[in-house]
């Protein structure tokens, strides 16, 4: 069995090493996971199997469902290479050692008050793939409308089928702070990025961090680990040089404040190939940027808008609802970018560029965390008096409670 199924195994058996314990006793999280495993074939040694495409399926997605790659498959049915395409119907030659549920036909009557988008998310579908299986369907769902949809019972889960375990703990200096505007500043005291089960780090003399950066990756990836269960590999790229200041071709990362975090893959895709949007684990990205955003510092992310899409339908399969998603991803509005947290930057196809608000203890770190949290309207305007600071405290653990679906008053969790 490969690696990267091993590990994928391991993100939804839990107590693992008891083969024969009941499957409902060992899965947690997510009834897909529980499906997921019951339903799977696992196989001694690996055979030759068909699969039959069906609509709109990719050889990428064909692949992820096998623990085989693209290529293997392209090689296996002598197709075109880089630019092959399958056609539903078509038969494909795989050699795995695991079968999953195939991919389901059902039909959906809309109900009163459905749009294509809410369909889709019910049904944790792609909305362009719903359109198409339906493309003779009026743009507005009647009630008593028919649809067709392809569910896949064999797609992998990476998060919510289990909690994962508390990485060791990390000792750190606490005297590493940031100075200046992460464009034209410094860092003082740097730290190198310590080697963690947590991430995989880039080359050390561009992995130095201030102390509140190092802190804050540390509850931010402990948080992915242990709350989503998340166990595949995350690469941290880019943080600042030992003593910050320029460095090309970044134009800021220049305080410690700046990490870039490679996008994570679909399991079994080879960890060299470039993070497209096929090959990306949304769900994977949207609970490291809603772990980075739990903690409270982060100021700005950057991400392609042509990737915010995906990122957002992962966030609706959550269950985040419009509104919730408005002051962090900006797709689908145009304009005034700033209003949100997530934005656009050229050339963030690949990676997130998460910067974080300055420490607490940094005085000569810019901008100043209270214009930052003032831009972004978690605090009173023009705080000057422990009155108004406490009000930024209430209004941003309001704006978290309200982001983990809890009533700010009562500390309830909403129906």
């Amino acid at each position: 069995m490969s690696g990267a199924l091993t590990a994928l195994l391991a993100l939804i058996v839990v107590g693992g090493a008891n083969p024969d314990a009941p499957v409902t006793a060992t899965v947690a999280g997510d009834p897909a996971c529980v499906r997921l495993l019951e339903q799977t074939r696992f196989l001694e040694e690996p055979e030759w199997i068909d699969h039959v495409v069906r609509p709109r399926e990719t050889l990428w997605q064909i692949g992820v469902r096998y623990g085989v790659t693209r290529e293997a498959l392209v090689e296996w049915n002598e197709l075109e290479g880089v630019r092959a395409r399958v056609r539903s119907g078509n038969r494909l030659k795989v050699l795995t050692d695991r079968v999953p549920p195939p991919r389901e036909r059902i039909m959906y009557t809309a109900e009163p008050g459905d749009d294509w988008g809410e369909v889709a998310i019910r049904h944790r579908v792609n909305l362009d793939d719903l359109r198409a299986w339906n493309w003779k369907k009026t743009d507005t769902l009647e009630p008593g409308m028919t649809l067709a949809i392809w569910i896949d019972p064999g797609a992998p889960r990476t998060v919510h089928c289990r909690r994962g375990e508390p990485p060791p703990p990390l000792e750190f200096r606490k005297d590493a702070v940031s100075r200046g505007y992460p464009s034209g500043g410094r860092l003082i005291r740097g730290i190198l990025v310590p080697l963690s089960p947590l991430w995989k780090r880039g080359k050390k003399d561009e992995m130095w961090a201030s102390s509140h950066t190092l802190a804050t990756m540390i509850e931010a990836f402990t948080r992915l680990r242990v709350d989503s269960g998340y166990d595949g590999e995350v690469f941290v790229g880019t943080v600042s040089r030992r003593k910050g200041g320029k460095f090309r071709p970044h134009k800021s990362h220049r305080t410690g404040l700046d990490i870039d975090v490679r996008l994570p893959l679909l399991p079994t895709i080879p960890l060299e190939t470039y993070p497209t949007a096929e090959a990306v684990d949304w769900p994977a990205l949207w609970e490291l940027i809603k772990a980075f955003l739990d903690t409270g510092q982060v100021s700005v992310i950057f991400l392609d808008e042509r990737l915010q899409e995906h990122l957002y339908w992962a966030a609706r399969w959550d269950g985040k609802t419009p509104d919730e998603l408005a002051p962090i991803i900006h797709w689908p509005r145009k304009g005034k970018k700033w209003e949100s947290i997530i934005q656009h930057a050229r050339g963030h196809k690949g990676h997130i560029h998460v910067r974080l608000l300055c420490g607490p203890n940094e005085a000569l770190c810019r901008p100043g965390r209270a214009e930052t949290l003032e831009r972004r309207g978690w605090v009173e305007p023009r705080p000057s008096s422990k009155d108004s600071r406490d009000g930024a405290r209430a209004r941003r653990e309001a704006w978290l409670l309200s982001m983990r679906g809890v009533d700010s008053e009562t500390g309830e969790d909403e129906p």
